[in-house]
């Protein structure tokens, strides 16, 4: 479903991803660990061009774009495969709970009013916001608005899903309700990459575990291989300091 070929990504000279290539199979959850500035959120951002790669190729499905030689039509297009969930909802704060699942599927997908709203409807009360339709972002929760960012994603039936460290901005007590949703759009066999910190939640999900630091994939495996039996060192470093309390390698 996804392959990246020597993905490079420089903001000036600073060299952010240098040389990232992965595949990602139909139906594969795929979670990326890594200290803050390893490159992870720009990875992600890349994939759909959120952030432009300085070069390598971009597939995903029959879509197969060379960032050096991309078009807006070919970044538009690739848009349109994908569903992205931010650190920080990114909501439209003047639109109810309802009205924002229902703008991409009205403005991008040109889908009817009528059906754009059942089915928007019908996302939210999946998501556990069937009774909060009509309230606005500043009356949700943060968790509250991070579900209702889910079900946006949800509403254009994308061949992937994006998350970008989805909790990282909610208040301890409102991370539980988010990954709930997560976790049971996982196991509804859809395609994800998920950059996470919450480290039970990875290994409940993920089908395959990315370690990454400095900009490059330093150890990759599955939840066993990754948490249990990590090879490099700095990949141990990393898996102590984040829960010293726990063994995660022998």
């Amino acid at each position: 479903m996804i392959k990246l070929e020597q993905v490079h990504k420089y903001f000036h000279k600073n060299h952010v991803l240098k040389g990232i290539s992965l595949t990602v199979a139909k139906g594969e959850v795929v979670v990326i660990l890594g200290p803050s500035g390893s490159g992870k959120s720009t990875l992600l951002r890349c994939i759909n061009f959120l952030e432009r790669p300085t070069s390598g190729i971009i597939q995903i499905d029959d879509l197969c774009v060379d960032a050096e030689k991309a078009h807006k039509r070919d970044i538009v297009s690739l848009r349109k495969y994908t569903g992205m969930v931010f650190q920080h909802y990114y909501l439209f704060k003047n639109r109810t709970a309802l009205a924002n699942v229902m703008e991409g599927l009205v403005v991008v997908q040109k889908l009817d009013r009528k059906q754009a709203e059942q089915k928007s409807r019908q996302l939210l009360e999946k998501v556990g916001l069937g009774d909060r339709l009509d309230y606005y972002p500043s009356q949700l929760s943060g968790g509250q608005q991070q579900r209702v960012a889910i079900a946006r994603a949800l509403a254009i039936n994308p061949k992937v899903l994006l998350f970008d460290e989805p909790t990282s901005a909610l208040d301890p007590e409102l991370v539980g309700e988010v990954l709930s949703v997560i976790k049971q759009v996982a196991e509804e066999g859809n395609t994800m990459i998920v950059v996470t910190h919450e480290m039970n939640f990875a290994q409940e999900v993920a089908d395959h575990v990315i370690f990454m630091d400095d900009g490059v994939i330093m150890e990759e495996g599955t939840v066993e291989d990754i948490f249990h039996h990590p090879k490099e060192e700095r990949t141990k470093q990393f898996l102590q300091r984040v829960n010293p309390a726990a063994m995660y390698y022998i």
